[in-house]
Parts: C-alpha cells; structure tokens; sequence
C-alpha cells in the first residue's frame, strides 16, 4: 500500500501557472488522486473568497488549508473545522503603522480580502500588476481600509502587506519585531509581509488537520515553491520543490519536479499515487 495518503499543493507560484490558473494537466492529475480515495487539498495563503472560483474543478476535495494556516476549512460541511484570528490590539499596531507607509495593506477577515479600491490601479507600483483580475474578481475593494478594520474592531485572521521592494519590506519586519509582537511573519512574492497569529504556519495547521483525519504527518507530500511554504515542506513525509522555487525550498525537499507552467504539480500526484 502506498504510504502516501494526502497531498497539500500551494497556489500562487506552485498550483497556479503565470496565468493564475491551474492548468488541465494538474486538474485531472487531482482528481485522479480523489477518485482513488486520496485526499488532496489547496495550502494556501490565500482565504476562502479568493479559492471560490476553483472548488468547481474538483467535487470530491473536502478540505482546504487557507490563510497560512489560520484556517482549516471542510468544504462539505461549508465550515471552519479550525480558526485562528490576530489579537485586535496586534492587528490595530500593525496596521496603525502599515497606513503611515507607501504600502498597500490586505486584511483577511470574514473569509475575504479586503483592500482600498483605490490600490487597484497601482499594482504595478507595489510589483504585484499581475494579480489586477484576481483582486478584482475576488477581493472586498472598500473606499478605507482603516474604516472597514475599525468597523470590524480589528478582528481579523491575517494581513498582507505590500511593498515598493524588499528593503521597505525589511523596514516594516524590523518594526515588527521592535514591537516584539505575537506574529509568525512570512515572505512571499517579490515584496510582500504575511503577518500570522502566534503559532500559526502551515506546517502546524497541517498537522491539525492530519489528527482531525487520524493520519500521520508522515503519510503526506507537500508541494510549494517560496519561504512560506518551508513551514509545510518541513513538516510532511515527502517535501516537494517546484521548478521555480527559490533555492531555500529546493535545498529542503526530496524532490523537483517541473515548474508551475509544466504541471509540476502532475507529477507529484504520481508520487501519491504510485
């Protein structure tokens, strides 16, 4: 019998191809796997109203792990199996000191990504023009930022933050870690801060949900590309690089496969089901 029961698969960089979608080769490879009994689920820092538009691809996926691991969501059940928000007064701090920057803030609440819809039109400035349709399609554009987050009482599970480069990135961690607050930071994209709750990453979020499932952390393969992927590839029985990976994801995992424009993700569903 395979030892290989679960298979945890990154969007942005890994699942998703330059075009922001999964490509057919990777669809059908999924639901081959789901149509044996395998579990396959999305590990993502993305929430719940940004993976909407993909569900559809694959009817038998139950489980997602979303928000970095703030989130392990049972889509058949259409509820949170597990939930972990940011301390308000955390939340407040960072984004206080976020609406001070020339930076674009992203805070995930209420499953959505909310962002002033006056960001939109300059993505390009914070190096992220290539998610113009996806925030479009998927985000919660509101007029303020800071009077939807006060609206909500900073209650939130992750905020995003996005920069002009990686040294005004390193300008807002160092802040951070001069508050010494209760956050897990990671780095993603080119110049972007994801800001977790204390204790979250998706490593653990994934052993959660492997003890919700009775299964060993030993019997999955995870599948990523970036920093905040090292948590997970860390954590499973058989970590996987894409082709595009940066060099401190492939000097962790077992495996390359090929990048995420030529189905790498294909090939390690033939891992899980070999």
């Amino acid at each position: 019998m395979n030892a290989y029961q679960l298979l945890a698969a990154d969007m942005d960089g890994t699942l998703l191809n330059s075009q922001k979608v999964i490509s057919q080769g990777d669809t059908a490879a999924m639901n081959r796997a789901l149509d044996a009994g395998k579990e396959v689920i999305f590990s993502t820092g993305r929430c719940i109203g940004e993976l909407e538009q993909f569900f559809c691809l694959f009817p038998k996926m139950r489980y997602v792990l979303c928000e970095s691991g703030a989130c392990l969501y049972d889509l058949q059940e259409r509820k949170a199996i597990y939930r972990r928000s940011l301390e308000p007064d955390v939340a407040r701090t960072i984004l206080e000191y976020a609406f001070t920057q020339d930076l674009m803030p992203q805070a995930l609440m209420d499953d959505r990504a909310v962002m002033n819809r006056a960001d939109i039109d300059n993505l390009p400035h914070f190096h992220m023009g290539h998610y113009y349709d996806h925030f479009i399609q998927t985000g919660r554009l509101v007029s303020s930022v800071r009077d939807a987050c006060l609206e909500a009482g900073f209650v939130m599970d992750k905020i995003c933050l996005y920069h002009t480069s990686p040294e005004e990135r390193a300008k807002t961690v160092n802040f951070i870690q001069a508050q010494q607050l209760p956050v897990v930071l990671a780095l993603a994209e080119e110049t972007s801060l994801e800001i977790s709750p204390q204790g979250i990453d998706k490593g653990g979020s994934l052993r959660r949900l492997c003890a919700h499932l009775g299964m060993d952390v030993s019997e999955v393969i995870g599948v990523g590309d970036s920093y905040n992927d090292l948590s997970m590839l860390r954590t499973v029985g058989l970590p996987v690089a894409m082709g595009n990976s940066v060099e401190a994801v492939k000097e962790v995992c077992a495996v390359v496969v090929a990048d995420n424009d030529h189905c790498g993700v294909a090939e390690a569903v033939e891992l899980l089901l070999r």
